[in-house]
């Protein structure tokens, strides 16, 4: 089962909650309109609200979306995103690849095709399910697997199973930068549904816990990445109440 048919047959939060997981990386609303590629667009439901706000987006997935978008922005393409994207070179101002790279078995080919075609000064937004947050961690201490809790909501079993890379912060900040990636912004989100309930814990302490511990805590890991290595700090989001699926 590819990433788009998952999303559609499961019927996840993926459709609808992906505008808000990469919202305070890029200020799509009052910014300049760009050329967005989004990559694994499933049924193109990120590609149709970004384009409400002026931008041009071409989505990429496998199949595409069961309804043709009227908006005249919105171009889609049906291709193995595994393979070498069917799109110029330095064509876009940015890239996005949001709860894909788990489903592939060589991620590498996002970080290596979005360098290819973007812009000088083009930004590639980069997210992953954090598998080993303290969740996922008591999980597995007592034999529970490694299916993520999300997919758990959908009946996701090991024999159905369609993550097949795990990644720590860490192994992703070391990758992109020998990939000639920097990192302008990386964003923490406080596991939502997790097994510190939000409501229980008030906003401070939610933030401190990101901070201190995002590993354990962010239930997603979502990058803001130039290609290109600079002086510049990074900068560091941390959502302490992201909504269900983020």
């Amino acid at each position: 089962m590819d990433e788009a048919e998952f999303h559609t047959q499961k019927n996840t939060s993926h459709g609808y909650s992906t505008f808000e997981k990469i919202k305070s990386l890029v200020d799509f609303q009052n910014g300049k309109n760009l050329s967005i590629l989004d990559v694994g667009c499933g049924q193109g439901s990120l590609d149709i609200e970004l384009a409400q706000f002026g931008h041009t987006v071409t989505g990429l997935d496998v199949n595409l979306p069961q309804t043709s978008p009227s908006n005249p922005h919105v171009n889609f393409i049906a291709t193995d995103i595994t393979k070498p994207w069917p799109v110029q070179n330095a064509s876009f101002d940015l890239v996005i690849c949001t709860d894909v790279p788990e489903h592939m078995y060589n991620p590498m080919h996002v970080l290596e095709e979005a360098q290819r075609l973007l812009k000088p000064q083009g930004q590639l937004i980069f997210g992953v399910p954090n598998h080993f947050d303290l969740r996922q961690r008591l999980r597995t201490l007592f034999g529970k697997g490694i299916v993520h809790w999300d997919n758990l909501r959908h009946n996701e079993s090991a024999w159905n199973y369609a993550h097949i890379r795990f990644f720590t912060h860490q192994e992703l900040i070391k990758q992109f930068v020998a990939s000639g990636w920097h990192v302008d912004t990386a964003q923490f989100n406080f596991m939502g549904a997790g097994i510190v309930p939000a409501r229980l814990l008030p906003k401070f302490a939610r933030n401190i816990l990101l901070k201190l511990y995002p590993g354990l805590f962010s239930g997603k890991f979502i990058y803001l990445l130039s290609p290109q290595q600079n002086n510049q700090k990074t900068k560091y989001i941390y959502r302490s109440t992201p909504k269900r699926g983020m």
